[in-house]
């Protein structure tokens, strides 16, 4: 009886042990256009383990059913996954294209860092304007702001202008990227010419790239239908739009 449950409590310390060491397979992609991303931080936060992706964006860590992940690479938005199984799986991160706005305290004679009922603030989002937090007849905030606005300035237009630019600019470096022959070859069963041509006539516009319901796959699969309806002549005008 004894040598019984001395096997039961062996064979359960052996489970338990396996089941420790589990060891929990995934891919990192860029959202949208399934780019591999190399170089994120995965942390499971329950045993406090951490590791990296590598080149072709996969990751082995040790983990068990109920462990929290967290995903962190510098300018895209932190993504985290609770295991519910230890089945592979595919993770996406959001790329954050805009960052963080400083906003100035200030109070009504111009000092920082007093916090009194006059204070003011100059938010960046409204241009620089003043803000100043409405108040009732005895001094206490009520909720609300009012703003001195004034009207924007050939300088305004100039900088906001000059801003759209740059992050146009960005964008169709980022698209442009996307839309590699390596890249697009993944998912469209062209290569050479064909494929110059098809890049040439279906890349995206950043309106169309940018727009929240655009996804690669879907966009590539509908082009690709489109490309195949097309004659020899049809698919090289891509080539037209370049001279």
């Amino acid at each position: 009886m004894l040598r019984s449950l001395l096997i039961l409590f062996c064979c359960i310390c052996c489970a338990v042990t396996l089941h420790a060491q589990t060891v929990f397979n995934g891919r990192v992609l860029e959202n949208k256009t399934r780019i591999v991303l190399h170089g994120v931080i995965v942390e499971n936060l329950s045993n406090k383990l951490k590791n990296i992706t590598g080149d072709d964006g996969r990751f082995s860590i040790a983990a068990k059913v109920g462990d929290l992940l967290v995903f962190k690479k510098f300018s895209y938005a932190p993504d985290t996954l609770l295991l519910t199984d230890m089945h592979d799986k595919e993770i996406f991160l959001q790329l954050q294209s805009t960052m963080l706005k400083d906003v100035t305290i200030r109070d009504s004679s111009g000092r920082t860092g007093v916090a009194d009922k006059n204070m003011a603030y100059f938010d960046p989002l409204f241009h620089g304007q003043t803000a100043v937090p409405q108040r009732d007849k005895d001094g206490n905030y009520n909720g609300g702001v009012i703003l001195r606005l004034h009207y924007f300035t050939k300088d305004d237009k100039d900088k906001k202008k000059a801003a759209q630019k740059e992050e146009d600019r960005e964008v169709n470096e980022e698209i442009i990227k996307t839309f590699s022959a390596d890249n697009i070859s993944k998912y469209v069963p062209l290569k050479g010419k064909d494929m110059d041509n098809f890049i040439l006539l279906y890349i995206p516009d950043v309106k169309t790239y940018n727009n929240k319901d655009f996804n690669l796959l879907s966009y590539l699969n509908d082009c690709y239908q489109k490309w195949l309806k097309l004659s020899d002549d049809e698919r090289k005008a891509g080539q037209l739009f370049q001279q």
